[in-house]
């Protein structure tokens, strides 16, 4: 029954995001029909887990907080589609094993490298977690940006409002699985997963007007401590998206 419930959940949040505003995808292509993968992905809103679900036509399989399985109804909802229980007070290692257990069969399983929804709609850093469990779990990464879930549901906001949806698939960045090089393995991982999240973080916004105060000034202290050029060069650049 899982299938069934989680395909007619799609459907619906297709309908409603459309309504809402619509739902871009862009980089489909880049995303592996089959096999496990951790869908690593920037996270500003409530809305996030139901996005991806709506924009990825293979099954998501999401961790969701331990509490949400106490809802009566809620708690069956959320299982049929895919959801599994993360208790963050608990031990990790039920956590890391629950997600790789998942992977072990065959799933794409979602994460949020960042720990934590944004506070101002910018991408944070990213927690070690996402090279770890690659490696751990032999397992490709998939970067994926969402763009218009902060500006629809921000932490500030007490209900979502509709607003236009963008989702930005990057191509998955795949873990070498030598052993001797385990631990220079998962910093690269995680290294290139945030990496990745930037570029498409500035390309969402790229044409888009009035980015988040908090987004223009990292675009401009990258562009400084990059040293590509001077401080009215970094300004032009980052107001690209404005």
């Amino acid at each position: 029954m899982g299938i069934f419930i989680y395909t007619a959940s799609r459907t619906f949040l297709r309908v409603a995001f459309f309504v809402g505003g619509g739902l871009e995808v862009h980089g489909k292509e880049n995303t592996p029909p089959t096999g496990p993968l951790i869908v690593a992905c920037n996270h500003a809103s409530h809305l996030d887990p139901m996005i991806l679900g709506a924009a990825f036509d293979r099954p998501l399989h999401f961790m969701a907080r331990r509490t949400l399985f106490d809802v009566p109804g809620f708690s069956w909802l959320i299982r049929q589609n895919f959801a599994f229980p993360l208790d963050r007070d608990g031990d990790s290692r039920d956590a890391l094993r629950a997600f790789g257990d998942r992977l072990q069969q065959g799933n794409a399983v979602v994460m949020f490298p960042e720990g934590t929804r944004s506070r101002d709609g910018a991408l944070q850093e990213m927690k070690p977690g996402v090279g770890m469990l690659a490696v751990r779990n032999l397992t490709p990464v998939l970067p994926v940006y969402i763009w218009g879930s902060y500006q629809s549901w921000s932490r500030s906001r007490s209900f979502p409002r509709p607003h236009h949806l963008k989702v930005l698939i990057d191509p998955p960045i795949v873990p070498s699985g030598d052993k001797a090089l385990r631990k220079s393995e998962q910093a690269r991982i995680t290294k290139e997963t945030g990496e990745a999240l930037t570029r498409m973080e500035k390309a969402a916004w790229a044409g888009e007007k009035d980015p988040p105060p908090a987004l223009v000034e990292k675009w401009l202290n990258n562009e400084l401590s990059a040293g590509t050029g001077t401080a009215q060069a970094a300004i032009t650049s980052a107001g690209e998206a404005s």
